[in-house]
């Protein structure tokens, strides 16, 4: 895994979590999610609305779930930044990602390090499959080796940041279980479908680096 990680820029783990856990988790992403449509109702935005209801990103989930502070801490974690990051290793940024069914969107090809620029510029991304991840309902795809390129110029879309790209060889799509997690560089270019499947996509999305990291 260590060395597909320097190569390719990725590794994809077993299982990490029991139904149990995931369960748990799910429960605090539907009440995440109950707040964050609660609180654009309340904007009277409807761009703000439309992006709530359909493919909301609720970052710094750890600050408000109980749940999701202790799961950032799970041996699966753990583990990766002691090999890959060093003994000494924080939680750096986390999301919850949700693709509603048949109109959570698309997300084009970026790199973590784009949305903010820090030395080391590299750092452990750790997306998590709350639920199955398929290509009906929206998993990411990767381009393997594209870490090694640096970070490329991105341009600013209506609701995201895409990469300026010459072509997508090796680009891949990741299909994987609940509980797996998808251990990649911040500088792997990634983008995900949209969700055309009849149910929920979930995914959490903690990232770690080291604990001198400079803005």
């Amino acid at each position: 895994q260590i060395e597909q990680f320097k190569e390719l820029g990725y590794y994809i783990t077993p299982p990490a979590f029991d139904r149990g856990t995931l369960a748990e988790v799910v429960k605090e992403f539907d009440r995440l999610h109950e707040e964050v449509i609660r609180q654009a109702e309340a904007s009277g935005d409807p761009k703000r609305i439309q992006l709530a209801r359909v493919r909301p990103f609720i970052g710094g989930a750890h600050l408000k779930s109980a749940v999701l502070k202790e799961f950032v801490k799970a041996p699966v974690y753990a583990e990766a930044c002691a090999a890959l990051l060093g003994s000494d290793a924080d939680l750096y940024y986390n999301q919850v990602v949700i693709k509603a069914p048949e109109q959570g969107m698309a997300f084009g090809w970026h790199q973590d390090t784009a949305y903010g620029v820090c030395d080391p510029m590299e750092y452990l991304t750790c997306w998590t499959a709350i639920g199955p991840a398929t290509l009906e309902n929206g998993c990411i795809w990767i381009i393997t080796g594209s870490h090694k390129r640096g970070l490329l110029k991105h341009v600013r879309n209506e609701f995201s940041l895409d990469a300026v790209l010459d072509d997508e060889r090796g680009a891949l799509p990741v299909e994987v279980e609940a509980g797996q997690v998808v251990v990649f560089n911040s500088l792997l270019l990634h983008k995900s479908g949209p969700n055309v499947s009849k149910a929920v996509r979930r995914a959490y999305v903690p990232q770690y680096h080291v604990a001198h990291v400079v803005d």
